[in-house]
């Protein structure tokens, strides 16, 4: 059908070929939206990669590019371990985490997919996870780890804070990351000198607009801009960005215990403008009413921001080109290719990074012990309200003639050594025959005897030993 269709456009002409007039008036319209999508859309990767056998790492892989990513890495073969803030102490989402797995593993027919509980806003709960990790004789295998959380806060909105009591974005983007990576270092410089070991983190264009104080890093004394959240959400991406630079450095100067060369690549990704709940919270500002006016104008977003799937194509290039192993890392990374221009002079300055570096891991051991001291704060009121209380019910129980719960334990201690009476009752009433009842008896006469006999012999043996001895001193 095309090829007749086309025949008769050339042979008579576009008069003359059937619904040429819907053609010329919708046809350039089409034309350009698809040129205007598959421009916004970016690159795509071309390189290909097996990954069965090997184990990442993911961090913000149950939405947005994340999710399109671990869906496209369990596809390849991968294993992977989500980690994910969703498992709280009530279990709210872990039903909707446990479906969402079980969905990847279906559709990618791949098991290896896990989730563990890790929170990026709580310094234990990522040291818990931590830990856990290296809690290993030998050292788990690790082919990289894919950092894709991020926290974004909507212009208007109070400032949040996480349970260390820093400002929310620097605590999910920069902190969790950066503890994360520095825990888990001995794990990456235990793998095998053959093994391609890759770290990816992730910034975006409003790391241009972040500023570094290295007098208040974290944004603790500063007022916070409210009206500009960008502001702060920028120094997260900038500072995430020093942090993978001053990474790689160290763990190039730290060398291997067998003299081999640092097999570890730390590189930075910008997956573009894309449509992720992150960005969609900050358009519609975190309002009922700017959801609705994003539904509305969504056809202008579908055009000019890219998708997760589309998102994530330099991702997926940072994880499979093998040039990026051959060259020294930290390499800023978009749409699929590594910028050679000269960036932010934050980022050309190895001093600064190396101050924000160690400054950070000062804040991050200073924080750790006042959240250390308040836990055990905690514990210690929890333990004095739970004696209150036991205290309370045992004086009521003494009030009503009841029994104290020690007094139930000290029952139940006695009666496991005494002798139970009724629990052969029919034998305990049936008198036992005449003939065996004089063999008792004779039986425990001779056993008296013999006791007896024994007693008086060894006062024998004591009393003639006694003259023995006097002499013995006398001499």
């Amino acid at each position: 059908m095309p090829v007749n269709y086309i025949a008769t456009l050339i042979t008579k002409g576009p008069e003359n070929t059937p619904g040429w007039s819907y053609i010329k008036r919708y046809g350039p319209p089409l034309l350009i939206t698809t040129l205007l999508k598959m421009y916004f859309n970016g690159s795509s990767n071309t390189w290909e990669r097996d990954l069965h056998g090997k184990v990442f790492i993911v961090t913000g892989g149950t939405s947005g590019i994340g999710a399109a990513l671990v869906k496209e890495m369990s596809t390849r073969g991968a294993q992977i371990v989500l980690l994910t803030s969703q498992l709280s102490a009530d279990n709210s989402g872990a039903a909707w985490v446990t479906d969402y797995v079980q969905d990847v593993r279906d559709s990618t027919r791949n098991p290896l997919v896990f989730v563990e509980d890790c929170d990026l806003s709580s310094l234990y709960s990522v040291r818990k996870f931590a830990t856990k990790w290296l809690d290993n004789r030998t050292a788990r295998r690790l082919d990289g780890v894919v950092c894709l959380a991020s926290e974004r806060v909507p212009s208007g909105k109070s400032r949040e804070v996480s349970v260390d009591g820093i400002e929310r974005q620097m605590a999910v983007n920069y902190l969790g990351h950066f503890h994360l990576l520095t825990l888990l270092q001995p794990a990456l410089k235990a793998q095998p000198p053959d093994r391609d070991v890759r770290i990816i983190l992730t910034t975006c264009l409003s790391q241009s607009m972040g500023t570094v104080d290295l007098d208040d890093l974290l944004w603790q004394e500063r007022r916070y801009p409210s009206n500009r959240p960008w502001k702060v959400y920028g120094t997260s991406k900038l500072m995430l960005h020093m942090f993978a630079k001053e990474l790689q450095r160290r763990l190039v100067k730290a060398g291997r215990k067998d003299l081999e060369a640092c097999n570890v690549r730390v590189n930075v990704v910008n997956p573009g403008l894309t449509r992720t709940p992150s960005t969609r919270r900050a358009i519609s500002m975190g309002s009922v009413l700017g959801l609705l006016i994003y539904l509305v104008l969504y056809p202008i977003f579908w055009l000019f921001l890219k998708s997760g799937e589309s998102g994530m194509q330099s991702f997926l290039y940072s994880l499979c080109c093998p040039d990026l192993m051959d060259s020294q890392g930290g390499k800023y990374i978009k749409e699929c290719s590594v910028v050679g221009a000269k960036l932010r002079k934050e980022l050309q300055d190895e001093e600064l990074q190396k101050k924000v570096f160690d400054k950070t891991a000062d804040q991050v051991a200073e924080l750790e012990r006042s959240s250390a001291l308040e836990r055990n704060r905690k514990k210690g009121k929890k333990g004095k309200k739970e004696t209150k209380l036991e205290k309370k019910v045992q004086k009521k129980g003494k009030e009503k003639g009841e029994k104290s719960l020690e007094d139930v334990k000290r029952g139940l201690f006695r009666s496991a050594f005494s002798e139970p009476e009724d629990v052969y009752p029919e034998l305990r009433k049936r008198p036992l025959p005449k003939a065996q009842e004089e063999a008792r008896t004779r039986q425990l006469n001779r056993l008296e005897q013999k006791y007896l006999d024994s007693r008086r012999k060894q006062k024998d043996e004591s009393l003639e030993l006694k003259p023995d001895t006097k002499a013995s001193t006398e001499e």
